[in-house]
């Protein structure tokens, strides 16, 4: 084989290279797109299924300003919803500090039983404390949901672990 011939089949070889090269890189950049695209889905998916704690889902001190249609805005604005995307039927808000909480499920006095075994070391605040209780009046999917703003003044019954309040299992009515 002489030089030119081999140069000439070095360049056929370098064209259909390229061919394919160039079919391929299109494919690449889709996959590449197509992989990012579900990455950040899966983000936001897991974002929307992480569990709020007790504080982000319950705690607003110093109650926000939202005159008007106060559990309207803190439902939106918390994103509080039941499962699959229905309106949560009922919610309370607490308008006290966290650290006054966590500082009753250090209270042994306060320890009680409450209805379902999963939650069996409730503790009941022995003060009354400011809430805004939340019921749904309107809607079935969220953000579709209307709800009816109750202040209240009342003790609640609330099950801790061992770093402070995780579940706030109901309020206390007066008798």
């Amino acid at each position: 084989m002489d030089l030119l011939s081999a140069r000439a089949t070095a360049n056929k070889i370098g064209e259909r290279t390229r061919r394919n090269v160039n079919g391929i890189f299109p494919l690449l950049v889709l996959l590449l797109l197509t992989f990012l695209l579900m990455l950040g889905l899966s983000k936001s998916l897991d974002e929307d299924l992480q569990e709020k704690s007790f504080e982000e889902e319950h705690i607003d001190y110093p109650k926000s300003n939202r005159l008007f249609r106060y559990c309207n805005s803190m439902m939106l604005l918390k994103k509080i919803r039941g499962p699959n995307d229905t309106c949560k039927r009922k919610h309370v808000f607490i308008h006290e500090r966290l650290d006054n909480i966590v500082s009753m499920c250090n209270n042994f006095t306060t320890i009680t039983t409450c209805k379902y075994p999963s939650r069996m070391n409730c503790h009941h605040s022995q003060r009354k404390l400011q809430l805004t209780d939340c019921k749904l009046t309107e809607g079935r999917r969220f953000p579709g949901c209307k709800y009816q703003s109750l202040p209240k003044f009342n003790s609640i019954l609330f099950n801790c672990d061992e770093i402070g309040p995780v579940y706030l299992y109901k309020i206390v009515e007066d008798s």
